[in-house]
């Protein structure tokens, strides 16, 4: 399931790099949030026991969204700036902030190959950030200050998912975690939107944006189901490592699907098979 999800998190994120040139960041974030809670909430409410509920799990679920809603802005303004590779590679590195989270607040444990694992992420970071480096150069807007947007995109989603696990321990309801994460983060939109301006807010232009991202909507979608059933059954120091090979499944997609947007050079490729085998190490009892 966990590698299933990583399959659809990387279909979504390709296809909204290959459309972002008719939008932005925001309206991205927002149309693919909307299009996820039309899919996730009739299924939640055809599956999911209304009488069990655990309102401290619910609540959980809630804060784990605004988490992920936070960290899904971060994201896509990354990847607006940096492309979908190197925005993706970076975020990549959240599985260490996770699993060493995991071992003070929920009390798994780390063993000598998550260590080794993590200094295979660190060295594929320095891979991608020195791609980067080349990219400044051939880019005007580029500029290591635009790194932020991705390594709090790493911190925020990380948080999530022990916000997550830990709702999850309380009221094991998959699907009810994925609807109710999904509908705090277009909540969390809709007041940016409306606080700050971000984007239009006409309808028209509101349907404009669905048409345009509905499929990454979909495949997100089913990542989010996927990892929550993933998250049930297994610690978060497992499940979050097997979901980030995304990069691998990236790179294909990008190579297939996005000529003439990403230029996917040999560091890249380098640092990306190193994260991919730091998280599988992490992964390994």
């Amino acid at each position: 399931m966990a590698i299933l999800s990583a399959l659809a998190y990387s279909s979504s994120a390709v296809l909204v790099r290959k459309r972002l040139i008719e939008s932005n960041y925001f309206s991205a974030a927002r149309a693919v949030t909307i299009t996820v809670n039309i899919i996730l909430w009739p299924l939640a409410f055809l599956f999911v026991d209304p009488r069990r509920t655990v309102l401290q799990g619910v609540l959980l679920f809630v804060i784990a969204g605004i988490l992920a809603g936070i960290s899904s802005i971060l994201y896509y303004k990354g990847m607006e700036i940096l492309g979908v590779s190197i925005n993706a590679s970076i975020l990549s590195t959240y599985p260490m902030y996770s699993s060493i989270l995991a071992v003070f607040l929920l009390g798994e444990t780390i063993t000598p190959e998550h260590w080794i694992g993590i200094v295979c992420i660190i060295a594929g970071v320095i891979f991608v950030e020195r791609h980067a480096e080349n990219f400044k150069s051939e880019s005007k807007i580029f500029s290591k200050k635009s790194l932020f947007f991705p390594l709090l995109a790493t911190l925020t989603v990380a948080f999530s998912y022990i916000v997550r696990k830990s709702g999850l321990i309380m009221y094991n309801e998959p699907l009810l975690d994925a609807a109710m994460e999904q509908f705090s983060a277009a909540v969390l939109l809709l007041l940016l939107s409306l606080t700050f301006s971000f984007g239009t807010q006409r309808p028209k232009h509101l349907k404009k944006e669905i048409r345009v991202f509905w499929k990454a909507g979909v495949c997100q979608a089913f990542g989010w189901i996927l990892a929550s059933y993933a998250l049930s059954h297994e610690q978060v120091s497992i499940v979050t490592p097997i979901i980030q090979t995304k990069p691998l499944f990236i790179l294909l997609l990008s190579y297939l699907y996005l000529t003439g947007l990403e230029r996917i050079s040999l560091k890249v490729i380098i640092g990306t098979i190193l994260i991919v085998t730091g998280v599988i190490l992490i992964s390994m009892q």
